[in-house]
């Protein structure tokens, strides 16, 4: 049995604290750098540099923060097209008088915390790697930045795949029900930020697959055979994070769960090759 790692012997709680609170303070720091560059005029890449946006934004008051753009950019081609259609009018409202404002606060606080997530991530790296046995510390680091950039892509995927397909397809059931489409811009913007997020935690599937094999703790083979009750399970948490009623964005978040799963599954079989106690079930499922 490997000896307690010395940090847990040696320091007492308030130090662990302290220490806790130096690390939180240097990403809040960096955060709320970021969540002020965010509310900065956005750049023209249609014409015009930095210099004249600004110039722009003090001589007649044009305005656009640069985390709403950033919303805005990734929507933009998509209700182009649906604004082609003959029978699909699409406008983004204010709805309510902090709205507006509203839209861009909630754009503005996701789109940094994503730029400083890693910062988090390395920080809290730092803060617990003293207190990890050595095969913990080593599961963790093979495993964290593949983590981060399932994380990141997970979002990708919620923003150009999954929320597309959704508005798409709510636009299109409203045009055929002769529905004035008319959106508030703070649901669409919580609708996007919701997507994104959870999309990117499901990508980590493989990754908590992956480290609870690493450290012995999960039978692939016993997972495998409880298949059916995991797939039921995820549906139903799916369900419950995704923020439309219609299922749709339910099962396009589904599909890559099941994929990545699946891919888990296959990882895990590999890693636990190396725990004596794991082994194939005798009677697999079927």
């Amino acid at each position: 049995m490997e000896d307690k790692p010395p940090r847990d012997r040696e320091m007492p709680l308030w130090e662990h604290l302290r220490e806790l609170g130096q690390r939180l303070k240097r990403v809040l720091i960096a955060f709320v750098v970021v969540f002020i560059v965010m509310w900065m005029p956005a750049p023209d890449l249609h014409g015009g540099s930095i210099m004249s946006i600004l110039a722009s934004f003090f001589v007649t008051g044009e305005y656009r923060p640069l985390a709403y753009w950033a919303f805005f950019e990734t929507i933009r081609p998509m209700l182009d097209d649906l604004n082609k259609t003959a029978n699909i009018k699409i406008a983004l409202i204010a709805g309510e008088v902090w709205n507006p404002l509203g839209a861009v606060m909630y754009a503005s606080l996701y789109l940094a915390a994503l730029v400083v997530f890693p910062l988090l991530v390395y920080e809290m790296w730092l803060y617990v790697q003293p207190a990890l046995y050595p095969h913990e510390e080593r599961a963790v680091k093979k495993y964290l930045w593949v983590a981060l950039l399932l994380f990141y892509a997970g979002n990708l995927f919620g923003i150009f795949v999954i929320f597309p397909a959704l508005f798409r397809f709510i636009a299109g059931f409203a045009a055929i029900l002769r529905i004035e489409q008319i959106f508030s811009v703070s649901s669409v913007v919580s609708t996007w930020m919701q997507l994104a997020f959870w999309t990117g935690v499901i990508f980590e599937t493989p990754i908590v697959i992956a480290i609870l094999s690493e450290i012995c703790l999960l039978n692939p083979w016993t997972l495998a055979a409880y298949r059916p009750v995991v797939y039921a399970v995820a549906l139903i948490l799916i369900a419950i994070v995704t923020p439309d009623t219609t299922l749709v964005s339910t099962f396009l978040t589904f599909i890559p769960f099941a994929i990545l799963f699946e891919v888990g599954l296959v990882w895990s079989r590999r890693i636990v090759k190396k725990c004596p106690d794991i082994q194939p079930l005798s009677k697999p499922y079927r």
